[in-house]
């Protein structure tokens, strides 16, 4: 049998679907498994064997995938687009297994409930249930051998659970403790090697917090493979609502999330480590909120540092 397995969104999210990789391996041992993914999947997933279909969301490329994936037997579609869908009516896939939320939900054969009070895992692990499969995979997965950290680590001048990463940084700003929230906990943990991760774009930022107080600067300076491989040698990941803490989980690191305006609420929490809801009374917003609702950012300066160094104690 050959499934298609369709997840465009975040690189959080695409990590948060590797159990139906898993359990699709285990109940169907002899099938052929697809990804399609934004084109960070080809870093992200490499070595692992599966197929993988790199997908930009581009207009022409959406017309040329659909002839690419009509061959399948099954789709299993966690996205919940309307692009998506379109793609997925159109693809001549006899079996479209999506969410009752999803945009145009007509084009699925079989639609599940949607189910925010699930883990994102659990919710994913749904869309299987109209294929039979009872024997889940509860984990998450990243491809990463020991040479591979290893080479990462002796490139960076890390050694192995000798140091935490710290992620202040998000796609989205209003899941982002402030910088004097970090400055503390940072402070805070000065008997800890501290690494700081994020992308290029987020080094404005990372400059004025190294301006404050001290650590190792490593934002904008890895790869995708190279960040997974500092990750992997943590003792523990400390981040707001972002892929960091998938990626964590996935490799066997505890993560601590820290919750501005989304929640755990949504599902999206460590299954390995611990997490602080916001306390703001307008707390949670969304799961990947864009405007202030109050207009006062109130939670980007809560829960206090003080409280993360409480939960922290248990893994350091």
């Amino acid at each position: 049998m050959r499934f298609l397995i369709w997840q465009t969104a975040f690189l959080g999210d695409v990590i948060l679907s590797t159990p139906l990789i898993l359990t699709l391996k285990r109940n169907f041992p002899t099938s052929r498994i697809t990804f399609v993914g934004r084109p960070f999947v080809r870093e992200l997933f490499k070595g692992w064997d599966i197929d993988l279909l790199p997908f930009s969301k581009g207009l022409l490329e959406s017309f040329s995938i659909v002839a690419k994936i009509k061959n399948y037997d099954v789709a299993i579609v966690p996205h919940r687009s309307l692009r998506t869908a379109l793609i997925m009516l159109f693809s001549g896939i006899s079996r479209r297994i999506g969410f009752d939320r999803s945009e145009l939900r007509l084009a699925f054969t079989d639609v599940v409930k949607h189910r925010w009070e699930l883990h994102e895992i659990d919710r994913n692990l749904e869309l299987l249930r109209p294929l039979g499969v009872k024997d889940f995979v509860r984990k998450t997965y990243l491809p990463l051998g020991d040479e591979e950290k290893e080479a990462v680590l002796r490139k960076f001048g890390l050694r192995d659970k000798g140091y935490v990463v710290i992620n202040p940084f998000s796609n989205f700003a209003l899941k982002e403790w402030s910088l004097d929230n970090w400055e503390k906990l940072i402070k805070g943990l000065k008997d800890e090697e501290i690494v700081v991760t994020g992308l290029g774009s987020d080094l404005e930022k990372a400059r004025s917090l190294e301006e404050r107080t001290r650590f190792r600067n490593l934002v904008g300076r890895t790869s995708l493979r190279e960040l997974m491989g500092v990750i992997a040698g943590a003792k523990v990941v400390i981040s707001n609502d972002s892929s960091p803490v998938h990626i964590a989980n996935a490799l066997g690191v505890p993560a601590v999330t820290i919750y501005t305006a989304t929640s755990s609420d949504y599902g999206f929490y460590p299954l390995k480590g611990a997490y602080l809801n916001n306390p703001a009374p307008c707390s949670p917003c969304s799961p990947n909120p864009k405007r202030c609702r109050t207009g006062t950012r109130e939670c980007l300066g809560l829960p206090s540092p003080d409280l993360v160094l409480e939960v922290l104690e248990e893994f350091l």
